[in-house]
């Protein structure tokens, strides 16, 4: 067994003024009201272990109302070792200001955040993926962005580094918009090298994404047939301008890239704002080759997402010899009694789980039973955790 998480310090973290949650190896349950704040121990995970949030756009969403900064520091331990040996720990952790960059730090030593991605590896269930059939395709991204990171070394900064492109060559065409003349003609060729940064850093991530789908490809049907045999065999596309981009190859990428940019020029004059790239692209999910958007279920769309899990955790398995850690975030209240069981019985091999609900009652008996529980209240203090057992 790998490490898995003892403990998760928040200070200043939305509800959390100051507050420790312990844990063990196996499944866990955080439980309370909605508000209480147990989503944020589920965004603080997600940001160690890929340094976005899940609920917001910035990191400094998170510092808590009125503060100036907040932290978070997540421990990790080989369940196996010592508790009392310092040297059997890893810990993770973020300061994040509201007007400075977040500061990342593994054993108390800045790092980048690329670092602690290293360390902690996880699968996850958010409600905010609900949506990902029919949902906007910025859902979509995140998600296939969320599990490329956990996968793929230097998808992190090559999406950080776009980002950060796309920004500045957006302002350039705003600007080029509200000019004329040879103010116009300067802001054009100071644009040049911000849209070969962008084709460059754009072309890493459509390589990346393209290879991400391909690696899930077997385990995401295997999966699908399982959690649901009479759906059909699901699969999934990458959707850009050129139709299917269908390259895994960064340089052919940059290729088609580069043209693209080189058809909308024109158009990217008129409007201000950047037309082509992955951060415009889409997925598509399909059945015995229908496309599930217009047609798919409430269900239908809970067996892809149940699906799209387990795959991510075979995936994640496979590539590190280790499972990964679950977090499931109210996953339950989302799924029927069929797929619960299918979720539980797939848990049950994992090091460690920790599992989000507003009501014990939402979760089969033989799980809760098999759980460490745990209370999250919200006072007057701030969020705290009231030890169930």
């Amino acid at each position: 067994m790998d490490k898995v998480i003892e403990r998760v310090r928040l200070q200043q973290i939305r509800s959390w003024t100051a507050g420790e949650i312990r844990f063990s190896a196996g499944p866990q349950i955080l439980w309370g009201a909605n508000g209480a704040g147990k989503t944020t121990a589920i965004e603080a995970l997600l940001v160690a272990a890929t340094g976005r949030s899940h609920r917001a756009s910035a990191l400094r969403e998170l510092v808590q109302e009125g503060g100036s900064s907040g932290a978070f520091t997540v421990t990790l331990r080989d369940p196996r070792e010592a508790q009392d040996d310092p040297l059997a720990a890893t810990t993770l952790a973020a300061e994040i200001g509201r007007s400075e960059r977040t500061r990342y730090l593994v054993n108390g030593t800045a790092r980048r955040s690329e670092t602690l991605g290293e360390k902690l590896k996880i699968a996850a269930f958010v409600p905010e993926e609900t949506g990902l059939v029919v949902g906007a395709p910025s859902v979509r991204r995140a998600a296939l962005d969320r599990m490329a990171i956990q996968w793929k070394t230097g998808y992190r900064a090559a999406l950080t580094r776009y980002e950060r492109t796309l920004k500045q060559r957006n302002r350039l065409l705003k600007d080029a918009l509200e000019s004329d003349g040879a103010e116009r003609r300067a802001i054009s060729a100071e644009m040049k090298p911000w849209t070969e940064l962008l084709i460059s850093s754009g072309a890493e991530i459509v390589a990346a994404r393209n290879e991400l789908l391909r690696a899930l490809a077997g385990p995401l049907t295997a999966a699908h047939r399982e959690v649901a045999p009479t759906e059909g065999d699901l699969t999934v596309h990458y959707v850009s301008r050129e139709a299917h981009l269908l390259d895994d190859d960064a340089d052919a990428a940059a290729t088609r890239l580069r043209r693209s940019f080189e058809e909308t020029a024109e158009s990217e004059g008129y409007q201000g704002h950047t037309l082509v790239g992955p951060h415009r692209d889409d997925l598509t999910f399909k059945a015995d080759g229908k496309d599930l958007a217009p047609i798919a279920s409430r269900g239908q769309q809970r067996s892809l997402l149940l699906a799209l899990l387990f795959a991510e955790i075979e995936l994640l398995t496979t590539d590190r010899g280790e499972p990964p850690l679950l977090l499931l975030d109210d996953a339950f209240s989302e799924l029927d009694p069929e797929r619960r069981d299918h979720l539980v019985q797939r848990l049950t091999s994992l090091p460690q789980t920790i599992i989000t609900t507003t009501t014990l009652g939402d979760l089969a008996p033989r799980l809760v039973a098999a759980s460490a529980c745990q209370e999250v209240v919200r006072g007057p203090r701030g969020s705290e955790v009231k030890r169930e057992r």
